[in-house]
C-alpha cells in the first residue's frame, strides 16, 4: 500500500535506503511503514516547547504564590564516576546536556526571581520554594528515579517532605506508565504538578503483531529477546532530532555483535542523528503513511481514493479523516491517540473540531452525519470525460457575396 512517491522519498535518504536494504521482502513494507509511523521531534518544534511550558508553570505558581523564588534544574543522568582524574565534575552525556543548554538560552528572558541550577546555599539563601524539573522524555522513569535518589540532596528531600517546597516536573513526552512509576517513588511529587506534552499509554508497534514480529524478527540477531523492543520493552516510536532514547527498538539504533552471521546496520548509531536523516524530521510523513493506516482498518476504497488525492490533503484534513475512520471501526479515543503520537493539546483540538463539526457526539460517537461523509468518501471515483459538441461557424457572407442557403 506503500504508493511510488513515498518510497522515492525514503530512498532519496541514504541512510534510510541502506537501512531498508537489510529487510526482506515483505518485511520491508512493515519497515517503511514503521519509520512513517514515528514521530520525529525537531530542534525548534522542542525548544519552543521549552519555552512555553516553563513560562506558563512560572506563571501558574506566581498566581498562586507570588514571585517567591523559584529554582529549575534539568533532569541528569546519575555519574557512573562523578570526578575525573583532574577532579573536576565530568558533564553529562545524555540528553540532559541537551536541555541544560536550552534551558540557558532561555534563561535570560527568565524573571529575577527565578534560577537555573542553583547552589544549596543561593536556594536557601533566596528561600526557594517552588523546584521545576526538566526532562525531553520519560519512558520508565527510572532516570528521574535515580536522578532523585543520588543528586538531590537530602536538605532539599527534607525541605519537600515537610511541604516547605513544591517539586514541579515538566517533559516533552512521557509513557504513562513511567510517570506512575515516579509518583509511586518520589513521594514529593503531585501528578497535579506533572506536565507533560505527548503522551504515550501504548506504542503503536506493540499494538500491530505485523510490526512486532518484524521488530523481534531482526531485533534477536543484534541483542537478548528481552531488549529488542528497547529499554523497558517499550518500542517508543519518539526520535529527538539530537538523540533517540534508549526506549526505541533496537532495530533502530544498535548494531549486530561482531561474532554475528549478518552485521546489522541501524538507522540511529548508538542513538546519534547523522545530518543526512535530517530530512525525516522535516517532512509530514504521517500524512503519506495515511493510505496504509484506512487500508488496515478497513477502508479499502477510500484508501486508494486517499491515494490519489493524499496532494490535496493538508496535515490537519487527513488527521481528522483517520480519526473519523478509525472511530468507526471501534477503536478507542486511547488508541488512536497512541497511533497519531500527538501532544495532548493538538490531540483535543481535533477532536473539538469534530464535535463542532457535527461528525461526533460529546462521547466520541460518530453521528449519521458521519457514516454518510465515510460512505461517501469510500465511493469508488469514477473519470469522467466531457465530450465537447463543437458547432462550426458559417459566415453568412464572405466579399461581399452572400451564403446561399
Amino acid at each position: 500500500m506503500v504508493s511510488r512517491e513515498i518510497i522515492v522519498q525514503l530512498i532519496d535518504i541514504p541512510p534510510v535506503k541502506d537501512w531498508l536494504s537489510q529487510f526482506e521482502i515483505p518485511d520491508v513494507y512493515m519497515a517503511e511503514h514503521m519509520l512513517l509511523r514515528m514521530r520525529y521531534i525537531g530542534f525548534e518544534e522542542f525548544e519552543e516547547w521549552l519555552h512555553t511550558s516553563v513560562n506558563s508553570v512560572l506563571e501558574e505558581i506566581a498566581a498562586k504564590n507570588g514571585k517567591s523564588a523559584v529554582a529549575i534544574f534539568p533532569v541528569n543522568k546519575p555519574f557512573i564516576h562523578k570526578f575525573n582524574k583532574d577532579k573536576e565534575i565530568k558533564l553529562p552525556s545524555d540528553s540532559s546536556g541537551r536541555i541544560a543548554h536550552s534551558l540557558k538560552n532561555i534563561e535570560r528572558d527568565l524573571p529575577k526571581h527565578v534560577e537555573l541550577t542553583p547552589r544549596l546555599d543561593s536556594m536557601r539563601k533566596r528561600k526557594v520554594r517552588n523546584i521545576i524539573f526538566v526532562d525531553d522524555f520519560v519512558g520508565t522513569g527510572d532516570r528521574f528515579i535515580n536522578s532523585w535518589e543520588s543528586s538531590v540532596s537530602s536538605t532539599i528531600k527534607s525541605w519537600c517532605s515537610f511541604g516547605w517546597c513544591k517539586i514541579w516536573f515538566l517533559t516533552f513526552a512521557a509513557h504513562q506508565s513511567g510517570i506512575k512509576k515516579i509518583l509511586k517513588n518520589i513521594h514529593s511529587l503531585e501528578m497535579s504538578r506533572i506536565r507533560v506534552n505527548l503522551s504515550i499509554n501504548k506504542s503503536f508497534m506493540l499494538k500491530n503483531s505485523g510490526m512486532e514480529s518484524v521488530l523481534r524478527k531482526y531485533g534477536s540477531v543484534i541483542g537478548p529477546e528481552n531488549q529488542v523492543m528497547g529499554y523497558g520493552g517499550l518500542a517508543t516510536p519518539i526520535v529527538f532530532q539530537y538523540g533517540a532514547p534508549n526506549n526505541l527498538p533496537l532495530i533502530f539504533w544498535q548494531g549486530s555483535a561482531g561474532n554475528s552471521r549478518k552485521r546489522w546496520r541501524p538507522l540511529f548509531p548508538n542513538r546519534s542523528i547523522s545530518s543526512e536523516v535530517y530530512p525525516l524530521f522535516n517532512e509530514d510523513l504521517a500524512k503519506i503513511a495515511m493510505p496504509e493506516e484506512l487500508w488496515t482498518s478497513g477502508h479499502y476504497q477510500l484508501a486508494l481514493n486517499f491515494m490519489d488525492a493524499v496532494s490535496g490533503y493538508g496535515q490537519e484534513q487527513h488527521q481528522l479523516l483517520l480519526i473519523l475512520t478509525l472511530l468507526s471501526k471501534k477503536r478507542t479515543i486511547e488508541e488512536i491517540k497512541d497511533l497519531l503520537v500527538l501532544p495532548g493539546n493538538n490531540f483535543d483540538a481535533l477532536l473539538r473540531q469534530l464535535k463542532i463539526s457535527g461528525v461526533i457526539d460529546e462521547n466520541a460517537t460518530l453521528t449519521r452525519f458521519a457514516h454518510d461523509i465515510i460512505a461517501r468518501l469510500g465511493r469508488k471515483r469514477e473519470k469522467r470525460v466531457t465530450i465537447r459538441e463543437e458547432k462550426f461557424y458559417f459566415p453568412s457572407s464572405f466579399s461581399g457575396f452572400r451564403r446561399e442557403a
